[in-house]
């Protein structure tokens, strides 16, 4: 949009003849816009649009409220002005000589206030109010590189003569309707083009995330693939176990298939018996990785497909651009919420300053796992019943101690069919660890690299942690 001359805006505050109305309320409509609610006997309650600092900088009556709506977060600026201004008379509105700043003389019950309304380009621009002499009480903008701060005088300097000649654009009917049109259409571009973008960069941070996510996954298949071999090896290990003497630190084994041998490293520190567990645990620790993986890689590559198509729809242009503004908009909206947490299925408290939530049945498990539970979560379950997952948050560099782990263990026990044996063995590990059982039941997962961990359930602490439920 074409900026204001002098002589626009000129135009503008004759045809809106302000003086003696009273200013009932002021509306934030965006960072850079404010709406005034005046009130005069002659023409009523009517609306009038500030905005500055922006490509459609303008000042004009709002003779259409629609689609001018409010921002959720009041500035600083508004909160002062709805206290020190609201009730306020404009006794007098006048223009700066040959310039686009517009001064409002205020009378609040007796206190008087200037208005100063400048709709510069650059650093310029800006809504500031002062005392009877000058002397910044508040702005929309702080420009404290140009002294325009609270507390500081406002230096005005007024125009003697104009620096070219001006004209006021071609129009009919009134040049508030007309102006306040040419900015809504360029707003509307202007906003459809910005929502496009936003969705854009959305678009491609989902996808860039999801294609590395399957590429970190595609290097864990890698890394992963020779997982029978390991097995091999320890079916090497275990047929010739006998061989092996606690504290050695290798053995060489024969393999008749091949007619080789082969050198193992050992662990001096354990038994034979528990060197072979420890390969065999390497080989389910590479399978499950493996097929986890893979399971991953298919779920991603089928999410990757179903954003692609969200996205391709979403910014395909209808034939109204308002359309597309509120569809955008919407979206970004939602994007941008933060997750209510407080609203995750299942039950939630704190041990030790940490979060732990808790499923009680598939659907709450299914659903913790898919929209709450992270990567770095330690997660819970009873091993020889069936109950809910507890998963304890995790913090970064944090180790989760014992005394929150038998927290959560005891959770556990409580929401599973074995919360009334006197001892219960339950398995945890990372949620990163766990993968989705194919083909199975609601929220089953098959867990890798599990440890074990051995409770007998304590209802003072069940009664600590959830004193509604004991």
């Amino acid at each position: 949009m074409k900026p204001l001359n002098y002589k626009e805006i000129e135009l503008i505050l004759s045809e809106a003849d302000l003086t003696g109305s009273k200013i009932q309320g002021v509306i934030q409509n965006s960072f850079h816009s404010l709406i005034w609610e005046l009130y005069n006997h002659e023409r009523g309650r009517f609306l009038f649009y500030t905005e500055i600092g922006t490509q459609e900088s303008r000042l004009h009556i709002v003779s259409n409220p629609a689609g001018l709506g409010k921002t959720k977060k009041l500035q600083r600026f508004v909160q002062f002005a709805r206290k020190n201004i609201e009730g306020s008379v404009i006794v007098n509105c006048t223009q700066l000589s040959y310039d686009r700043a517009v001064v409002w003389e205020l009378n609040n019950h007796g206190t008087s206030l200037k208005l100063f309304i400048r709709l510069y380009s650059g650093p310029g621009a800006n809504i500031i109010v002062t005392d009877s002499e000058n002397r910044i009480l508040d702005l929309l903008l702080r420009r404290p590189q140009r002294n325009e701060a609270t507390g500081e005088i406002l230096r005005i300097e007024e125009r003697t003569m104009p620096d070219k000649e001006y004209t006021v654009r071609e129009h009919s009917g009134s040049f508030n309707e007309f102006i306040e049109n040419e900015g809504r259409q360029e707003s509307r571009e202007t906003g459809l083009s910005v929502l496009r973008a936003q969705v854009e960069r959305k678009k491609e941070h989902d996808i860039s995330r999801l294609l590395s996510s399957i590429a970190s996954l595609n290097r864990t298949l890698q890394a992963n693939k020779d997982y029978e071999e390991l097995k091999y090896v320890a079916d090497l290990l275990s047929s010739q176990s006998y061989l092996v003497k606690k504290g050695d630190e290798s053995i060489t084994v024969t393999d008749y298939g091949t007619n080789t041998t082969l050198t193992l490293t050992l662990d001096r520190k354990l038994s034979p018996g528990d060197n072979v567990s420890a390969f065999y645990d390497r080989y389910h620790r590479a399978k499950g990785a493996y097929e986890n993986a893979v399971s991953e890689i298919k779920r991603l590559e089928e999410e990757l497909k179903t954003t692609e198509e969200k996205y391709e729809k979403l910014l395909a242009p209808s034939e109204d651009e308002n359309t597309d503004i509120r569809r955008l908009k919407a979206f970004i909206d939602k994007a941008q919420a933060p997750v209510q947490r407080d609203e995750a299925p299942g039950i939630r408290c704190t041990s030790g300053g940490f979060l732990i939530f808790a499923g009680r049945n598939a659907k709450e498990n299914d659903e913790l796992l898919r929209h709450y539970a992270k990567g770095s979560d330690m997660w819970f379950h009873t091993r020889d019943f069936p109950g809910g997952y507890v998963f304890v948050r995790g913090k970064k560099d944090k180790t989760i101690p014992l005394d929150v782990m038998l927290d959560a263990a005891n959770l556990a026990v409580l929401f599973s069919k074995g919360k009334n044996s006197s001892s219960v063995d339950l398995y945890y590990t990372y949620v990163k660890y766990l993968r989705r059982a194919k083909n199975g039941k609601t929220g089953l997962v098959l867990p890798t690299q599990e440890k074990n961990l051995t409770v007998k359930p304590d209802r003072a602490r069940i009664k600590r942690l959830l004193p509604d439920e004991v």
